[in-house]
């Protein structure tokens, strides 16, 4: 029996073209904005500015809100990593320097 919901053809390429029209249309969006606030204060340069601006606010926002804290969490993730990865090097040095004798019986054949 053959699932109803289940998604045909290519998913991937699907997401990827999903993602490039998407893309695309942001892009279009963001230009009819410029252009229309170029025709209110009379210069694209200046719309522009503005644009560029709010989305610079916008980004820091978002940066100081959410991404701060996912950036600290990752830092905190990798400090606890090199922390185990610094444990374990010291455990085979600890390791091989009890086991060196055997090295010794390899090397008499």
């Amino acid at each position: 029996m053959k699932d109803s919901q289940a998604p045909t053809g290519n998913i991937v390429a699907s997401l990827v073209f999903f993602g490039v029209t998407a893309a695309i249309a942001i892009i279009l969006f963001i230009d009819a904005f410029v252009m229309w606030l170029a025709s209110l204060t009379g210069s694209v340069a200046v719309a522009a500015l503005i644009t560029g601006g709010f989305f610079a606010v916008l980004a820091a926002v978002v940066y100081l809100l959410s991404v701060r804290s996912a950036v600290k969490y990752v830092r905190d993730r990798i400090d606890t990593v090199y922390e185990v990865a610094s444990r374990v090097k010291e455990g085979y040095d600890w390791l091989s320097d009890k086991f060196s004798f055997l090295s010794f019986l390899r090397k008499s054949r």
